[in-house]
């Protein structure tokens, strides 16, 4: 662990203490038995015998001889007093030593510039599951960060041999009162002394009996590679073939879904795919449909959301802020227009193409702003019904706009919305059958497929993101009170690409304890701190882990190299003076050095990846060789005639369904039966009711026009 920051909080030593006390005593004692045996030997005549005492020192090393020695001092000749006075010195000396390299300086020998350095084998064991393959989220070959951690220490204990319990001692089995209303055992209470007072010291001193508190990471991540460097083949693959969680996958071009979607199918995963590359092959989904929370309540809040996205991803890069006006000002009108189809729309009508069609609806004449258009009229109709309605509100603060105003806000409203037209993006958002608040429930993959260089259409996939966050956190809180049953992983690749997600940095905050997780890949930072200009610093702190497969990047590499940090080195310096009487001098020094500087970074090699997990020293090591895997022979590319996923065969957009008019040609009143016409036709499954030669026979041009393109019949 990256635990070399220094010393923590003094505390008293209390064995060293003793140590230094054991020593003073020693000093004063040795110092008496000297003097003791000096004066002992000594002559009246000639003084201190210095041969002679040390030829007798076995003769008085006794403990008789030292409690003698300790009467000396009081009533000998005084050199035993002087000895005495000596180890006084002697143990003065040893209590100044003390003191003295108390106050020294702190020498964090080898790491004075730095501690940085790259992770051990023991490191990595620390945050994998080494018990279970499947139950981690994979890094890079050798790095496995664990998805479920209850499940990981099942399986430690699982391994672990069962040891038979101790028997307790008399006296340390707590007193059980008996309840006789119960006989279970379960239901026995231990009395637990009431008011106990617990002293802060008593609290402190306390210890458990267990092992050191393994690391708890959220499993939001950062990925960083250029282009070429294996974000999808190293990272995104081999996670997919995991299948243990479910996915919401943005897959550029749909490579992915057709790499690994048969191999998911296969895996027991429903396949869902929005499709706005190929808009003819993908689920439907209409942002209305998620404006209803939990209850089945259209949430306002969700419909204000919503106009925001669809107007920060529609806006012109490099607007000038002059064009704030004209922003809230279309926003006023998308307001009062969805909440109008939201207050008395039928579900069908609910959608971005109705908003269009009201859109059309109205009309300004400078100078004769007083005439109604039908817009206008609609809206008189739901004031007379609810004056106090969200829409009539927004519309009336758009109707304050002088005539010249409201022409240019409606042209700008209108060129929002202009994709709408289109019948492709008609029929892709007309209905909803793509459920995604199902997508916690149990295990899918759902494939968000955006075209590489064309980000046209990427406001549909923002709305999307921001729409699947808000209804997997209202179902997890008001449904399962708390947590999805399937852990959710966004792997959000291109995420530059994707449009800007509004509050994603909180969302990335909150996610682990509804089991909803996000991986960001990205090319470089630079891309997100273009997006998120204000807030992309907070997007790396609240993720727990970064990769870094390589890059050219300057701004990427500068943050990584000092994020890695600095170590400390050695360095040695060799001055040599040539001549008659040269010389030569070696001198030994220390200096900090980044970990990895930039140019380093930028050569780094193309099989190698730098892992980052907080709380842990960097992981130098080589990325996942998808091969290894074992599930790689389920992938397309192991066997593209039974593996491949093809959208084409299993994917096809829902069509709008547009009602036809035939009431000009009928008649309510009496009906003259030589002038019915019976009509045949085809139903949905494909079930003939007449044959098809007689379909159309005897019936009109005009009436046969009309009905070419339908397929069901439908009550009105």
């Amino acid at each position: 662990m990256a635990s070399n920051m220094g010393i923590k909080e003094k505390r008293i030593d209390y064995t060293e203490i003793a140590i230094y006390a054991a020593a003073v005593l020693a000093v004063i004692i040795l110092c008496v038995w000297v003097g003791y045996v000096l004066e002992m030997t000594a002559s009246p005549k000639n003084g201190i015998q210095l041969m002679k005492a040390l030829s007798s020192l076995g003769e008085y090393a006794t403990p008789a001889a030292f409690i003698r020695a300790f009467g000396k001092v009081f009533t000998g000749s005084g050199i035993t007093r002087k000895g005495f006075v000596m180890g006084l010195m002697g143990a003065a000396l040893i209590v100044l030593y003390k003191f003295s390299i108390s106050g020294k300086r702190y020498h964090r020998r080898g790491s004075e510039h730095g501690s940085a350095r790259w992770g051990n084998k023991q490191e990595k064991d620390i945050i994998a599951d080494t018990n279970d393959f499947y139950n981690n989220v994979i890094c890079a070959s050798d790095i496995f960060l664990v998805l479920d951690r209850k499940k990981r220490e099942q399986n430690e204990n699982a391994k672990k041999k069962p040891k038979k319990p101790k028997k307790e001692k008399a006296k340390d089995i707590p007193e059980i009162i008996e309840n006789d209303d119960y006989e279970d055992e379960e239901q026995q209470v231990i009395e637990i002394p009431e008011n106990e007072k617990m002293t802060l010291k008593k609290v402190a001193d306390m210890k458990k009996a267990s092992g050191k508190i393994k690391p708890m990471f959220n499993l939001n991540k950062i990925i960083l590679g250029g282009s070429g460097t294996g974000k999808s083949r190293f990272y995104v693959k081999p996670n997919l073939m995991q299948c243990n969680t479910s996915f919401v996958i943005t897959d550029p071009s749909g490579e992915l879904v057709q790499s690994c979607g048969m191999m998911l199918l296969r895996r027991g995963y429903k396949i869902k795919v929005f499709n706005i590359n190929d808009m003819k092959h993908s689920s439907n989904y209409n942002p209305f449909h998620y404006l209803r929370d939990s209850t089945g309540e259209i949430n306002s809040n969700n419909a204000i959301k919503m106009i925001n996205v669809f107007m920060t991803n529609t806006k012109v890069e490099g607007a000038s802020t002059g064009d704030q006006f004209w922003d809230d000002a279309t926003r006023l009108l998308l307001s009062a227009l969805c909440f109008l189809l939201v207050e008395t729309g039928t579900e069908e009508e609910q959608n971005f193409a109705s908003v269009l069609d009201l859109i059309h609806k109205a009309k300004v004449i400078e100078g004769k702003e007083e005439e109604k258009s039908e817009l206008d009229l609609i809206f008189d109709k739901r004031k007379e019904n609810d004056p106090k309605a969200l829409s009539v509100q927004y519309y009336e603060e758009f109707k304050q706009a002088a005539g010249k105003t409201m022409q240019s806000i409606l042209i700008s409203t209108t060129t929002k919305l202009q994709h709408f037209k289109l019948e492709d993006v008609r029929n892709l958002t007309y209905t909803d059958n793509i459920h995604l608040e199902t997508i916690g429930d149990e295990k899918t993959a759902l494939f968000i497929i955006i075209p590489s260089t064309d980000t046209t259409y990427n406001f549909l996939a923002a709305m999307m993101y921001t729409q699947l966050f808000d209804t997997l956190y209202d179902r997890a809180i008001m449904y399962y009170h708390g947590r999805l049953p399937v852990h959710v992983r966004f792997i959000l690749d291109e995420f530059a690409n994707v449009g800007k997600i509004p509050e994603f940095e909180k969302i990335l905050a909150t996610g682990r304890k509804f089991e909803i997780s996000a991986v960001v890949i990205l090319q470089n930072l630079s891309q997100l701190k273009r997006l998120y200009e204000k807030s992309w610093e907070e997007l790396p702190g609240n993720c727990d882990t970064m990769i870094y497969l390589g890059g050219k990047d300057q701004f990427t590499n500068e943050y990584l190299s000092k994020e890695l940090g600095k170590e400390t080195i050695d360095q040695q310096s060799i001055n040599q003076t040539k001549g008659k009487q040269g010389s030569s001098s070696y001198n030994n020094a220390i200096l900090g050095r980044e970990l990895a500087t930039i140019d380093e970074l930028s050569t780094m090699d193309n099989n190698d990846c730098i892992v980052m997990v907080r709380g842990l020293h960097p992981f130098l090591t080589e990325k996942f060789d998808i091969t290894n895997h074992p599930r790689y022979n389920m992938l397309d590319e192991a066997d593209k005639e039974h593996n491949t996923y093809y959208l084409e065969e299993n994917i096809r957009t829902e069509e709008e369904t547009v009602p036809i008019d035939l009431s000009e040609f009928y008649d309510d009143g009496d009906i003259d039966v030589s002038e019915v016409i019976e009509i045949g036709y085809i139903t949905s499954d494909n079930k003939i009711i007449i044959p098809p030669p007689d379909l159309m026979d005897d019936i009109p041009d005009e009436i046969r026009d009309r009905l070419k393109d339908i397929v069901g019949i439908y009550a009105g």
